[in-house]
Formats: structure tokens, C-alpha cells, sequence
């Protein structure tokens, strides 16, 4: 199960997800959470310490070039699975 504080954490990871480019402030995120800025502040720097949040020049966080980085890598991996799939249904459907 769960610790509070991981799941407090990811929430505030996930509550990036609707800013990418603009980014998101500390309070837009506590009060959207209902959770202490304080709260925020804690779970924002450990993001940023691991490269997953960043911090705009505009004040507002958004997700940082580790996270981007994970995602690129599962979209590439998902291209290539779908590429094999299409080449046995070509495969399969030859045969029939």
C-alpha cells in the first residue's frame, strides 16, 4: 500500500499533466489539491531533485526533461511494437 506522502506526490506530478508549456504554480496546485502549500513546496523539490519537474522562468513548475525523456522512450517503444505487430498480420494474412 501506498504511503500518504507518495500518494500526496503524485498527485502533485499528475496535476502538471494540464500544463505543459505554461507550467503550473505551487498554489494553483495546492488549491486544486486541497493540499497545504507547504505540502507542495516539499513534494515539488524532491520532483525536482530526481529531473522530473522543472521550474519555469515564469515561477510555474511543469514536468522536466527526465520525465519527457520516459515518455518519448514509451512512445518509441509503443512505434516499434505496433511496426512488429503490422508485420506478422501482413505475415499471417499472406498465409491464409
Amino acid at each position: 500500500m501506498a504511503s500518504v506522502k507518495g500518494k500526496r506526490l503524485l498527485k502533485v506530478f499528475k496535476a502538471l499533466e494540464a500544463h505543459p508549456v505554461v507550467g503550473i504554480s505551487n498554489k494553483d496546485i495546492a488549491d486544486g489539491l486541497g493540499i497545504g502549500p507547504v505540502e507542495v513546496s516539499r513534494d515539488l523539490a524532491d520532483l525536482l531533485d530526481e529531473g522530473l519537474v522543472q521550474r519555469l522562468n515564469n515561477g510555474n513548475y511543469a514536468y522536466g526533461i527526465k520525465t519527457l525523456q520516459i515518455a518519448e522512450r514509451f512512445r518509441r517503444d509503443q512505434e516499434r511494437l505496433k511496426a512488429r505487430l503490422d508485420e506478422l498480420e501482413k505475415r499471417i494474412s499472406v498465409g491464409l
